[in-house]
Order: structure tokens, then C-alpha cells, then sequence
């Protein structure tokens, strides 16, 4: 009798344990990331986050947990965030690991621009890397973390909804791009310099997702993209010239207003066709890879490759 109470007394034991096991699981999500894997609790109250495009999700589905943010080159459409209901940090680069630990985070977000603080970050909470600006397949690793960061939330039907409409807008562009067949060229100014942007590179998924051709195929792939001048732009002579303008994303007063104003460029079949394009620097400089600013990129090029003229 007193072996079967034991027993008994065992197996209630056994289940509260597994019980207890299954809950723990049920508040943390395993998630895997570009620099590891890291347990995360589901909806998490305090969440610090240092990449942009993150912000700007969390925006669009409305995801609201106690947030602290780098405030100094908060892009324009996101300035609620500098209010003094979201805990400063500093900047992108510039943050405060002080601030941070007190403001004692259940989640730490982060993106390339804070990689080499990874183990830093992650002593004072779970990290998840968000890899957009270095990912092969920018789109693809745009969209895993609309979805994660859904479901973490519990805004998994506003992600998908949001992630139907990307794939829409994208798809449309593709097929637009490859019908008109516009040799284009992507570029960056930053203070009078200027740097292309080819297949593989940070802006690569204009060529490599939504369909544009490479007015030169022969550009170095690279995350600061391949410092060039006005003769190589006159020599490669695109069809169509999008532009990126650094200096503006960041609100500093530059030479890159009239950066391509110059007669080499002008000589171009892009600006003969008034197809130099100047797209939202916020975007696709501070904030790329969230659902606002992927939408907006998007429509950009679809505009671009669309209309007849635009400058």
C-alpha cells in the first residue's frame, strides 16, 4: 500500500514538474538570429530598441511595450517616439549602455550598426540581431522579423495582413521593372561623395527582389557600396538614377543638393529623361526593413519605373 501511495505521490510530482516545464516554454520563444539563438520571453514589457526599422514596425502593428530608443536621428514619421514617454538612449552608434542596464529591458533590439556590442548588450538581456542591412535576401529578412515580432506581440494577423500588401506591392513592381527593362543605377551621397550600389549589396534588392537591371554589373558588392565619380555615372549612362542622399537622413547640411547638378551628368539618358529619382533618405538610409519604410521603398521604385518622368 505504501509503494503504490509513493508511486502515486511520484507521478503527481512528475506532472506538476512537466507541467511547470510546459509553462516556462509557453512564455519564452526560441529565436534564431544571424548571431545566435536567444530565449525571449512572448510579450515583453520593457524592450529596448536600437534599430529603426524595428521602431517602425512596432509602429505600424502597434505593438507598444515601455520602450527606450536612441533619439538623435529619429527619422521624421517616427517623432512621436522622442517624447518623454520613451526612455532616451542616445543615438544609433552613440548609445548609452548606463541607460540602458537602469531602464533593466526584458528584450534588447539590435542591428548592424550595434553588432560589436552584441555581448555586451546581451549580459543585461536576451538580444535579437536584426540583420536587414546585411542579409543576402534583404526582403526574406525583412519579413522574418515583421512575423516574429508579430507573433511575439500577439500582432501576428496585422503582420500578416502587412506582409500580404509587401508581397503585393512587390510582386507589381517586379513585373513593371522587367517590362520596362530601365538599366539603373543606385546611388549614395554623403557630403559631396558619391558610392554605387549594385546586386548583393545594401541596396541590392532593388535589382535583386524587385526586378530593376544592373546598369552596371560589375559593381563591387559591399555594405558602403563603391566610391565613384562623375565619369563613371557619364560612362555607364543609365537609364534611370536613384538616389540616396545620406547627409539629408541624417539632418546635416551637405554639397549633396547639387551633387549631380554637373555636366557630365547631365549629359545622361537619365537626366535627358528627368529619371533621376530622389528617394526618401529616412527610409532607405535610418529606417529600411520595417513595415512603413519597406512599403514606402517599395512604391518608390514602383513610381520610378512607372512613371515617364520624375525629379
Amino acid at each position: 500500500m505504501k509503494k503504490n501511495i509513493k508511486h502515486i505521490n511520484f507521478m503527481i510530482f512528475a506532472a506538476i514538474l512537466l507541467a511547470f516545464a510546459s509553462t516556462l516554454s509557453a512564455q519564452s520563444i526560441a529565436a534564431e538570429h544571424a548571431m545566435g539563438r536567444v530565449e525571449i520571453p512572448v510579450n515583453p514589457r520593457r524592450v529596448v530598441v536600437l534599430d529603426y526599422g524595428t521602431l517602425d514596425t512596432f509602429d505600424a502593428l502597434g505593438i507598444s511595450p515601455a520602450l527606450a530608443v536612441p533619439k538623435n536621428y529619429m527619422p521624421s514619421y517616427l517623432e512621436k517616439y522622442k517624447s518623454a514617454e520613451y526612455a532616451n538612449i542616445g543615438g544609433l552608434k552613440e548609445f548609452n549602455l548606463e541607460t540602458i542596464n537602469a531602464f533593466k529591458p526584458d528584450l534588447i533590439i539590435i542591428s548592424a550598426r550595434q553588432q560589436d556590442y552584441y555581448r555586451q548588450l546581451s549580459e543585461i538581456a536576451p538580444v535579437y540581431y536584426v540583420n536587414t542591412a546585411l542579409a543576402k535576401d534583404q526582403i526574406s529578412e525583412a519579413k522574418k522579423n515583421i512575423k516574429f515580432f508579430g507573433n511575439l506581440f500577439g500582432k501576428g494577423k496585422e503582420a500578416a495582413k502587412a506582409l500580404a500588401q509587401i508581397d503585393e506591392a512587390i510582386s507589381r513592381t517586379r513585373k513593371k521593372a522587367q517590362a520596362g527593362m530601365q538599366r539603373a543605377l543606385v546611388l549614395l551621397t554623403n557630403d559631396g561623395k558619391v558610392s554605387a550600389f549594385g546586386s548583393g549589396s545594401r541596396f541590392g534588392f532593388v535589382y535583386d527582389a524587385l526586378g530593376l537591371k544592373q546598369a552596371d554589373p560589375n559593381i563591387k558588392a559591399g555594405r558602403h557600396g563603391q566610391l565613384v565619380n562623375y565619369e563613371y555615372i557619364a560612362m555607364v549612362n543609365p537609364d534611370l538614377i536613384l538616389v540616396v542622399d545620406r547627409s539629408a537622413a541624417i539632418g546635416v547640411r551637405s554639397k549633396n543638393a547639387r551633387v549631380l547638378d554637373n555636366p557630365l551628368v547631365s549629359r545622361t539618358k537619365a537626366a535627358k529623361d528627368g529619371k533621376i529619382v530622389k528617394l526618401d533618405p529616412e527610409c532607405w538610409y535610418l529606417s529600411g526593413g520595417g513595415v512603413q519604410s519597406l512599403k514606402q521603398m517599395v512604391s518608390e521604385v514602383e513610381n520610378a519605373v512607372s512613371q515617364e518622368g520624375n525629379h
